[in-house]
């Protein structure tokens, strides 16, 4: 194991797992949500459609356009060509030359480190981005890449998990920088200072930058760092990175005891671009977490940023990207990995100085590296030892019954448990392990990993990736409720069986009867969203599954 794996097992066991061993931490809900703890009055049958978040990162369209690619003048706006999706088989970096340096940039990752398993054609993922560098360093250009930050989604123990695995996969894909998005600073100061580690001897390495953030009140701390200034071939770029004002109140209400100071950006940036511009950069660039407004009045303020890359935008950025604020370049590289935005700075060109191209990362032209492949092997492995799936406390279902399985309920609804037993349904906890024919070489088993179990075995909620009371912990401990059984639809149905018993046939119907309208309007949509199954349409899939007891 390397010296970066130790490092991180270390790490992970000291302040992760400490945590996950337990049985008396209630889970931490998603900061973002409206609720503090989603679901617990809200039964099976009663899920609400949302986006799922987790690993496998969505795309509802595989597209042909593959990449966008854009070189602006010093005084032109974006030429009109520069909405159109470019073609597949476009030649990356077309026309370009050799630049002096490049920088890949990334964002807003929202715990997506690869494509769903679940679906085909689906783009983005790690795996892809380090064969897209791969491809780069191969023409020997120099690069470093930026991230704008948003890696994970949520505050649970598997988040930082998986945001730690985010980091080591960083380091092996070259990145010099992560700003501190709101994503990140949900962790907590204490975690993202354990966290932070950048190799003194290397300047290049791994940092948490911003400009406008500081951890315990103490900038000497060291993390974040305010800037960095990297030397790439003959030139140097300098970058920093601010959270926009918009997630003060959300991250660091003015006035609360929290850990976490958010100064104004346009306050702090003056001198921290001081103190980058006395050591002569060739290029400044600047990470903008915010609203694209935000980042457009940063531009205006403080032109001397050549390239500014802010959130705030849409999913794909294909359209109006990239835009010219004055002098600077205003580029986006959309959420959850499908895209990735280089940069090429060409110091000899008077006229196309800065050049962008925005590149999706589908399938057919991009390869799985072994490396992160590697990182979600171990990632998994982290999963199974931590036993988050069955160590995490769960949420009550909304009539307090238990689930049973389905073969349970096969015993009386003998007609609908032989239609489930030949459905996709009765093998899903099956395509955890063997993934899609067409992933079988690279494929890693996800059986330990909650935010697939949620969709793949019966009793817990697919959207907030919690296990009911009752639900599924494991295979050993709970075979009955192995794939997506009946009761993910119908509800838990110890009650239902209850009320059979008691001779209360209609009440009994009652507690488990959900309408077909009722199932194609939201419920099959729990699972069957457009992150895991973009083609998916009720009515076919219905007939696929159809049985008696719903009208």
């Amino acid at each position: 194991m390397s010296r970066l794996r130790h490092g991180l097992v270390a790490s992970l066991l000291s302040l992760s797992l400490g945590s996950l061993s337990g049985c008396n931490e209630a889970p931490v809900s998603d900061p973002s949500s409206k609720s503090d703890t989603p679901s617990l009055q809200t039964s099976p049958q009663n899920l609400v459609t949302a986006e799922k978040p987790g690993d496998l990162n969505p795309d509802s369209d595989a597209g042909n356009a593959a990449s966008t690619s854009v070189v602006l003048t010093s005084n032109d706006q974006p030429k009109s060509d520069a909405k159109k999706p470019a073609v597949a088989d476009k030649p990356l970096f077309d026309g370009w030359g050799k630049p002096a340096f490049t920088l890949v940039l990334s964002g807003e990752q929202h715990g997506y480190f690869e494509p769903c398993g679940c679906a085909e054609n689906q783009s983005g993922g790690v795996s892809r981005r380090h064969d897209l560098i791969k491809k780069m360093q191969a023409k020997g250009w120099p690069l470093t890449s930026f991230d704008l930050g948003g890696t994970v989604n949520r505050n649970r123990p598997q988040t930082k998990l998986k945001f730690q695995t985010f980091l080591a996969a960083m380091k092996d894909m070259r990145y010099s920088v992560l700003n501190l998005g709101p994503e990140e600073l949900k962790l907590g100061a204490a975690d993202l200072l354990a966290y932070h580690s950048p190799d003194p001897k290397d300047p290049s390495s791994l940092a948490f930058v911003s400009a406008n953030v500081t951890l315990f009140g103490s900038p000497e701390l060291g993390t974040p760092v305010r800037f960095k200034v990297l030397t790439l071939g003959k030139s140097k770029v300098g970058v920093t990175s601010v959270l926009g004002a918009s997630f003060r109140n959300e991250i660091a209400p003015p006035g609360s005891n929290v850990d976490i100071t958010i100064d104004d950006p346009a306050t702090a940036l003056p001198s921290v671009l001081k103190e980058m511009q006395t050591q002569q950069p060739d290029l400044l660039v600047l990470l903008s977490h915010g609203t694209l407004a935000e980042g457009k009045a940063l531009a205006t303020k403080f032109p001397q940023f050549a390239v500014v890359l802010t959130s705030g935008g849409a999913e794909d950025p294909e359209f109006d990207n990239p835009q010219k604020v004055g002098q600077s370049l205003i580029v986006q590289v959309g959420h959850k990995g499908k895209y990735t935005g280089v940069v090429g700075f060409f110091p000899e060109d008077s006229q196309n100085r800065v050049r962008f191209e925005l590149i999706k990362l589908t399938q057919d032209r991009f390869q799985e590296s072994d490396k992160m492949i590697e990182h979600m092997k171990f990632y998994q492995e982290l999963l199974m030892t931590s036993q988050l799936a069955e160590t995490e406390p769960p949420i009550k279902t909304a009539n307090g019954a238990k689930f049973v399985g389905s073969k349970t309920c096969g015993e009386c609804h003998t007609k609908a448990f032989a239609v489930w037993e030949k459905s996709g349904h009765a093998h899903a906890y099956e395509s955890l392990i063997k993934g899609r024919p067409e992933k079988a070489a690279t494929w890693v088993s996800r059986i330990h990993d909650p935010e697939c179990l949620a969709c793949h075995v019966t009793g817990w909620h697919p959207q907030d990736v919690l296990r009911y009371v009752s639900g599924f912990e494991s295979k050993p401990k709970t075979p009955l409720l192995l794939d997506n059984g009946c009761e993910n639809c119908h509800g838990p149905g110890s009650k239902h069986i209850a009320l059979i018993n008691d001779g209360k046939k209609e009440e009994a119907r009652k507690e488990i009867r959900i309408t077909l309208a009722e199932s194609k309007k939201t419920q099959c949509y729990t699972c069957h969203d457009g992150d895991n199954s973009p083609k998916f349409k009720a009515d076919t899939y219905w007939e696929k599954i159809k049985h008696a007891g719903l009208d």
